[in-house]
């Protein structure tokens, strides 16, 4: 290879790893709002049945939960999930990478600290 063949490749490389780079992230933010289903906020999403403490039996109260990078779940056989666990594992509504993050519908018994979320859809304003 003469030296110009050399300036080519050392030039050309790093632009095709930023373009591959560039293009996962794009693929990334498509796969994941494909995943996440978000709906305006509407008093009509809220149904009417009231939810129980599976604790204590005593009526929870209506709110909203943000989940920071997902909700990941992993069932109790499996073990906890670890420190670096991908937001690919993460339970489809529960990721917002929104500027105002979505949220998930949710009730809490504050007496138990017992959280029940509604990962159906992400509501977002």
């Amino acid at each position: 290879m003469n030296a110009a063949q050399d300036l080519w490749m050392a030039m050309t490389e790093p632009l095709i790893l930023g373009a591959l780079a560039i293009g996962f992230l794009i693929w990334l933010v498509v796969w994941i709002e494909r995943r996440n289903r978000t709906v305006p906020d509407d008093p009509a999403l809220w149904p009417d049945w009231a939810h129980s403490c599976p604790k204590c039996g005593a009526p929870m109260s209506e709110g909203w939960v943000l989940l920071g990078k997902g909700a990941i779940w992993s069932d109790r056989a499996a073990g906890r999930p670890g420190s670096f666990a991908s937001i690919g594992k993460t339970l489809p509504n529960t990721l917002s990478l929104r500027l105002r993050p979505a949220a998930n519908m949710g009730w809490r018994c504050e007496r138990c600290r017992v959280l029940t979320i509604d990962y159906d859809k992400l509501v977002g304003k």
